[in-house]
Formats: C-alpha cells, structure tokens, sequence
C-alpha cells in the first residue's frame, strides 16, 4: 500500500531560492535579480539572511504577462 507521507520530491516550496525561481520562470539569476531590483518583477523577501522568491507572487506576475512595474519591494 503507498504512503500518503509527502517526500522531499514531492513538496512543492512556496518561498524558492533564487536559482529555483529563475529556473521557474525560464531566466538566468542575474536576469531575475535586475528585474526584481528594478521593480519589473516581484521582490524577494530576506530571512535570516537568505533570499526568497515567494513562488505564488511569481507565478501571479507571469499570469499577468509579466508587467513591468510590479512595485518590487527592497530587501535588505
């Protein structure tokens, strides 16, 4: 009988490193990067020190087609 326990392989992340949200979106990182520091695309959030792209701002910014000035928020 399968487990109905969720897997590494099979937990989707809402908050997604930078790597993971470009490879999302179909972008290099440095692409992601000036889009989001120039507003085009949604902001990370910072926690504890590590950058995350919270994955349903992204998915909403593409379903919109991508527009450019989304308001991106700085981090620090």
């Amino acid at each position: 009988m399968p487990s109905n326990t969720p897997t590494a392989e099979t937990i989707i992340p809402e908050l997604l490193t930078t790597a993971q949200a470009a490879r999302l979106l179909g972008i290099g990182e440095r692409t992601l990067w000036r889009h989001s520091r120039s507003g085009a695309a949604p902001a990370p959030v910072t926690i504890g020190g590590s950058v995350r792209y919270r994955r349903a701002e992204l998915l909403a910014w593409v379903d919109a087609g991508c527009p450019r000035g989304h308001g991106g928020r700085e981090h620090a």
